[in-house]
């Protein structure tokens, strides 16, 4: 019969701005694909367990099992006083194939955890040391000019890059047979007594 107009369809009118910006989100929306899944980490897997005996209190989240890492991480510092007594027996009465004298500085746990130079995790209670060239495993018998008080270590970083005097960085244990953790740094004699093959 009668054939309608596009004005007569409502095709001719114009839309409102908000109408017209709510269909553009929609499309935007509807043309951008969905994330791609990830595949599951190593860590995230584990075994089903069995349901506990009971009802659970609405609520009340359960705590995950800690992991691997963060156990390792919270670990309690440990002792490492033997390695002090067996480098002492073993090098006490070596003869030092060279001396070195300067200042010795410290660092400590800030740092534990970190890798050094030689590829090892650094840990503030070893007696180790850093020095600028020396090979890495080189036992240094390290002396504090003053008091006579001494330690011996074992170079496993590259160290220190301040001033020129500072000629070893001991770690925080190391500092502590030499009484100089309050001071922080400490007129020192160095004396190699094995050099390290790396």
């Amino acid at each position: 019969m009668n054939e309608l107009t596009m004005a007569d369809r409502g095709l001719g009118r114009r839309l409102p701005w908000p109408v017209l910006g709510a269909l553009a989100v929609a499309v935007v929306t509807c043309r951008t694909p969905p994330p791609l899944p990830t595949a599951p980490s190593a860590s995230s897997v584990s075994s089903p367990e069995p349901a506990a005996a009971g009802p659970k209190s609405a609520g009340v989240a359960e705590k995950p099992p800690p992991s691997d890492e963060s156990s390792i991480a919270r670990a309690e510092p440990r002792d490492f006083a033997h390695e002090q007594t067996e480098l002492a027996e073993r090098y006490a009465k070596r003869r030092a194939l060279s001396t070195l004298r300067g200042e010795a500085s410290y660092y400590g746990r800030a740092f534990a955890g970190r890798k050094t130079a030689s590829g090892e995790t650094f840990e503030p209670e070893r007696f180790t040391a850093a020095h600028r060239t020396l090979p890495f495993g080189t036992v240094l018998r390290v002396t504090r000019v003053g008091t006579k008080s001494v330690v011996y270590v074992r170079v496993n970083d590259r160290g220190p890059f301040g001033k020129k005097r500072r000629i070893l960085d001991l770690s925080q244990a190391a500092a502590g047979e030499l009484d100089m953790l309050r001071d922080g740094v400490c007129e020192v004699r160095v004396e190699v007594l094995e050099r390290g093959k790396q």
